[in-house]
């Protein structure tokens, strides 16, 4: 049994090493661009912080609005396993204040992670997604995000539309919503979910190249959510490598273990294959929170409380895992 366990762990240790070494000599970089802009944006494929350096995002997902509306308790715990991202779960309603946004996304920064912000009501419902856009161009929350526009990211809507949207709709509605959200001033990365409960890659695939085209800033970010259940592997794979054949930015903006009752999400696949193709993700969710406990990837919100296996090895001793992959930038 030791013998077993030597043999285990020396080959454990010689993943995490050939991780590192990618890390670190890989030869197809993207190009550093040596510029200063007022936002983050993205310039083919990847995403740059406002100094221009390249940003692959690693994180997880948060249910701040509910668990820690600041996030004072949730991001210092977050940033042990060295997430360069936190998705922050909020709603556009009244019972939180305006300066909580505020606080919540500067104490994520603080922490040395970049905030990205999204609006959960249109969750499934086409009909609801004006309800997050009229929010984030509302004067007082436009106001917050331009204090923060140096270093923010904006998921326009959770996962908006079931699969009765038409590529049409989505093409025209988002354009329009583009062109509103601009227009109101709002400069930094837009971040567009897939429709059909985000699972819909199609959405994205068919029209990113002409959102990115018709938007004025050029900076949107498109996020696939994986919650197929028994998804096929081949299908992530074929999904990644079309948009990289598009060259168009794409994120796995959440994925879990498992889709409830229905059956397994290959979760060590999309954090390897993520890697191997510089694509970002964020992991559903940190936890505590959910209506089914095995999506949490913590049992009480704090790092030591890590669950093996979902937690534990997505967030530290996976070689793909964010502490073994994620880059923060070194400006903000």
């Amino acid at each position: 049994m030791m013998r077993r366990l030597s043999i285990i762990c020396a080959f454990n240790f010689i993943l995490i090493f050939l991780v590192t070494c990618k890390n670190s000599t890989e030869s197809e970089e993207p190009e550093k661009i040596n510029t200063d802009h007022s936002t983050m944006y993205v310039k083919g494929r990847y995403l740059y912080n406002s100094y221009g350096d390249t940003v692959i995002l690693r994180g997880v997902n948060r249910m701040v609005y509910y668990m820690d509306t600041e996030g004072t308790e949730s991001y210092p715990e977050i940033e042990k396993c060295g997430a360069n991202v936190v998705r922050i779960f909020w709603f556009a309603r009244d019972d939180k204040t305006v300066n909580q946004l505020d606080h919540t996304i500067y104490n994520c920064k603080n922490n040395k992670m970049i905030p990205m912000i999204e609006c959960h009501d249109a969750t499934g419902q086409w009909k609801n997604l004006w309800n997050c856009v009229n929010y984030w161009i509302r004067k007082d929350v436009r106001a917050v995000i331009k204090k923060h526009e140096r270093y923010l990211l904006l998921n326009i809507a959770n996962e908006a539309g079931d699969n009765s949207v038409t590529t049409e709709q989505f093409r025209n509605e988002y354009k329009t919503i583009v062109d509103t959200m601009r227009a109101a001033g709002i400069n930094i990365p837009l971040i567009i979910d897939a429709a059909n409960w985000g699972r819909g890659e199609q959405y994205l695939l068919e029209n990113a190249e002409y959102l990115l085209a018709q938007d004025p800033k050029h900076n949107l970010l498109f996020s696939w959510h994986i919650w197929d259940a028994n998804i096929q592997e081949q299908r992530i794979k074929n999904t990644i490598d079309s948009a990289i054949g598009m060259n168009i930015p794409f994120i796995v903006g959440e994925f879990g273990p498992n889709e409830r009752d229905f059956g397994p999400i290959p979760w060590r696949y999309i954090i390897r294959y993520c890697y191997e193709t510089d694509t970002g993700w964020l992991a559903w969710s940190w936890g505590p929170g959910n209506s089914d406990s095995r999506l949490d990837m913590t049992r009480d919100g704090t790092f030591s409380s890590l669950i093996n296996p979902w937690g534990l090895e997505t967030a530290v001793t996976s070689p793909y895992s964010i502490q073994n992959t994620a880059k923060r930038p070194e400006r903000f």
